[in-house]
């Protein structure tokens, strides 16, 4: 009996080495997971890919279909890191949130702008004409500073990037302002009733439009300024695992696709 209880014993211990031994590997794995919610962002990634491999790492892609899902995953540490916002948008999520993501190297940035259907620029616009903008209060901002910069309407001075509709002190033409959530906005161009719509790069394929189109564009400071960033947990920017992704994201190779892809529109920010 004491021979049986000892072999028991015995088993019990293979089993909990094993199982810790597997835990352990899991833990160890040299995986890295970034979440993205476009299509080029991922196209990114997979050029990225091969230089991670070369660190002995291997890059998991993460889709997810809304742009607040990819930054609970990364506070929720369900992914490493994500790569799909410009840094306003994710101090708006820091805040709204209380996380602690930080940004850790800028892609490549692009310029927002202006599209009308009827109008080939901004002093044809009829009094009282729809315009629509997106629905956060970052990239509304950043809508409202073109108009502010190119005399369509007036802001509070010193609002910057900041502003809202409510910080509007002149608008001569009287614009009716729609808040419409960012991924819908190019529909929107289509729509009678909407004059003119702002709208990203990125964007812009499914109504057949380029940055060449845009009734108004913003300048280049300003499009620095909402890069695309790669984002992380502040108690992850310096590990191992995101300097590997880092690296990855900035080849040579990255620049040019970011270039080549999308035509021009987009310019590598490294």
């Amino acid at each position: 009996m004491k021979k049986f209880y000892l072999i028991g014993f015995a088993m019990i211990a293979i089993l909990t080495l094993a199982a810790c031994g597997g835990h352990s590997a899991d833990k160890d794995k040299k995986e890295i997971k970034v979440a993205v919610q476009l299509e080029s962002s991922k196209d990114i990634l997979e050029i990225a890919k091969k230089e991670a491999e070369k660190q002995g790492y291997t890059i998991d892609i993460m889709e997810v279909s809304d742009n607040v899902a990819y930054n609970d995953a990364v506070q929720h540490d369900e992914a490493d890191a994500n790569f799909a916002q410009h840094e306003p948008f994710m101090a708006m999520f820091n805040q709204e949130k209380k996380a602690d993501l930080v940004a850790v190297q800028p892609i490549y940035y692009f310029a927002g702008g202006f599209y009308s259907k009827n109008y080939k620029n901004a002093d044809q616009l009829p009094k009282n004409a729809k315009v629509g903008i997106p629905s956060d209060p970052t990239n509304e901002g950043r809508a409202l500073a073109i108009l502010n910069k190119n005399g369509v309407i007036k802001l509070k001075d010193n609002i910057g990037f900041n502003g809202t509709v409510a910080d509007i002190v002149d608008n001569p033409k009287n614009l009716q302002f729609e808040r419409i959530d960012l991924l819908n906005l190019v529909k929107a161009y289509d729509e009678k009733d909407i004059a003119m719509v702002f709208c990203y790069p990125a964007y812009l394929e499914p109504a057949g439009l380029s940055t060449k189109d845009a009734i108004l564009l913003e300048d280049e400071a300003a499009s620095k300024h909402y890069a695309l960033q790669l984002v992380t947990r502040e108690g992850e920017k310096d590990s191992e695992k995101i300097n590997v992704l880092k690296k990855a994201m900035t080849t040579k190779e990255v620049a040019e696709y970011i270039k080549k892809n999308s035509k021009g529109a987009n310019i590598p920010a490294f």
